[in-house]
């Protein structure tokens, strides 16, 4: 059992997420759930190419992001598709403890670094503080310093991975620190899904120096 948690399910959190997205959005009914909410993401980050990589990974986020975060058509405050999943009310999903946890998982672009043996993992949009769990990995970050887009479960014991990291360049830290300030300051609207449309233009034009792409949002 984990700390503070359920225990974690067969094969990992990745797992039972892709496990909850396809009784979700899977057959017909399905993907016309997830339709307007994919149509919707697109939009603001760009639809995928399988030249996109890693594209298994992209495409994996997409799909969290409307399982997990958009509102649910005709739904009110928080009510996605996996929070509907997690009260019971979405037809043929058992609405378990490693439901609920998915529904409450945590997305953003993590600062993160080593102390005292672990990783810790600063969101640097909502400012959430943790630690990666006992036996999570992977452990590697480019020197003491990683910037990382991920999707965590937040045990007692520590964070678990849902995803493995998807890097952003540690160069952008500057700019991110300026465009947070302004965020909280009320002075513009930047968000995940901006960042992953820039990380997605930054990488199509070859991952050269990204400054240039990560602007227009906080100067």
């Amino acid at each position: 059992m984990d700390a503070g948690g359920p225990e974690t399910p067969p094969g990992g959190w990745g797992e039972a997420l892709d496990r909850l997205g396809e009784a979700v959005f899977g057959g017909p009914g399905g993907h016309a759930r997830a339709a307007g909410l994919l149509a919707e993401i697109d939009g603001i980050v760009g639809g995928l190419s399988l030249g996109d990589q890693p594209h298994e990974l992209l495409q994996a986020h997409r799909v969290d992001w409307a399982l997990c975060e958009m509102l649910a058509p005709g739904g009110g405050p928080g009510e996605t598709w996996a929070w509907r999943a997690a009260q019971g009310i979405v037809p043929g999903i058992e609405a378990t403890p490693v439901v609920a946890a998915l529904a409450t998982s945590v997305v953003g672009l993590f600062e993160v670094w080593r102390a005292r043996g672990a990783l810790i993992l600063r969101e640097r949009l909502s400012g959430i503080v943790t630690h990666l769990a006992a036996g999570e990995g992977p452990l590697e970050i480019e020197g003491e310093l990683g910037l990382w887009e991920t999707r965590l479960v937040l045990t007692e014991g520590g964070a678990r991975l849902c995803r493995p990291p998807l890097a952003y360049p540690p160069a952008i830290l500057p700019w991110l620190e300026r465009a947070t300030e302004q965020r909280w300051g009320g002075e513009m609207s930047v968000d995940l899904l901006d960042l992953r449309a820039m990380r997605l233009a930054w990488a199509r034009a070859g991952a050269g120096d990204p400054r240039p792409f990560f602007r227009g949002h906080g100067g």
